[in-house]
């Protein structure tokens, strides 16, 4: 047997361990992701494809996000365009009115997204704030068929479990990075900080979403990391971002990430997480073809983020719905 072949029997042998419920370690992930031959890659893929459909329907899991709050972050996140402390020239408003999240979610509806997430600026909402996204969750879950989720910085349990009540299904928390790796992209809070926060959603009794940012100058190292952190908190769903430089920002001139590098942590995520839904987020379009974006939804990936994001445009959503259609997902006809 060649070396080449013994390396594809051991990519094998680790999807089956994977489909009979064990795990993989650290040391199998990082070699994982170390691939470069062509073949072994395309048998990484296969096999993250495989996983993904043995814990997971074809059904494709469709994200619409409204940017609710925007600018007003006084945290110093290098990658983020809504941090005060950059002149990034993003449209700055205060939290929108209820009506307002209420048209943006029936027109994401329309376009057959299942999942609409209200998303603010700011390190936590302040009481006005959070009383006020209660009345908005409220008139989501009455108004609309979608399930209802939020991403709004840092919260207490307490006020994790008033939003459970109200009828938000899921929080977004990203890690976003490797704990060793964050204190080159965040000074103003801590990674601990993040974590706690995770802790406080899920005894609060809500769902998690929380991944990360792929290509703010981490190494192989670090990605692999990244999906351990988080694999004690079993996320339901992992949004996987790829960064693109917003002018302003420390990261601006940060160059433009490897889509095979891209590919590789996909698969690599969905081997250590094989039940999770592992979404395309924000940096996608910018960072990767439409045929590449494709390739990852047949490697381990099985949703998307649609409609664009927080202070950038995406594809158009009748490209990514025949994009996930010629990936082999389902998704619900075009209206």
């Amino acid at each position: 047997m060649s070396n080449s072949d013994s390396h594809l029997e051991w990519i094998e042998n680790l999807k089956t361990r994977v489909l009979e419920g064990k795990e993989i370690s650290y040391e199998e992930a990082f070699r994982l992701i170390q691939i470069e031959d062509s073949e072994e890659l395309e048998t990484l893929l296969h096999a993250a494809h495989e996983i993904t459909h043995h814990f997971n329907s074809n059904q494709a899991g469709l994200c619409s996000l409204i940017n609710a709050k925007s600018y007003l972050c006084g945290e110093d996140c290098g990658f983020c365009a809504q941090s005060v402390r950059y002149d990034t020239q993003a449209d700055r408003y205060t939290l929108m009115e209820p009506e307002k999240v209420v048209e943006a979610a029936k027109r994401a509806e329309k376009l057959g997204t299942q999942n609409f997430c209200i998303v603010t600026s700011g390190a936590s909402p302040t009481d006005t704030e959070f009383e006020k996204i209660l009345e908005i969750v409220k008139l989501l879950t009455q108004e609309t068929k979608l399930h209802i989720d939020a991403s709004l910085g840092f919260i207490t349990e307490e006020q994790a479990s008033r939003l459970k009540e109200a009828g938000l299904r899921r929080f977004n928390h990203n890690l976003q990075s490797s704990r060793e790796f964050y204190p080159n992209i965040v000074s103003t809070h801590t990674y601990d900080t993040r974590v706690e926060t995770i802790r406080a959603l899920l005894e609060g009794g809500l769902e998690l979403c929380s991944g990360g940012i792929l290509g703010m100058g981490e190494t192989k190292e670090d990605r692999v990391r990244l999906a351990f952190e988080l694999k004690p908190y079993a996320p339901h769903c992992i949004p996987i971002n790829v960064l693109n430089p917003r002018p302003g920002t420390p990261l601006e001139s940060q160059p433009k990430f490897d889509p095979k590098e891209v590919l590789k942590t996909i698969a690599v995520f969905r081997f250590i997480h094989p039940k999770s839904n592992i979404k395309l987020a924000g940096g996608r379009e910018a960072n990767l073809t439409s045929k590449e974006q494709e390739r990852a939804l047949q490697g381990g990936a099985n949703g998307l983020i649609i409609g664009g994001y927080l202070t950038t445009s995406g594809n158009p959503v009748q490209e990514d719905l025949r994009m996930l259609e010629a990936a082999g997902f389902q998704v619900k006809s075009r209206r």
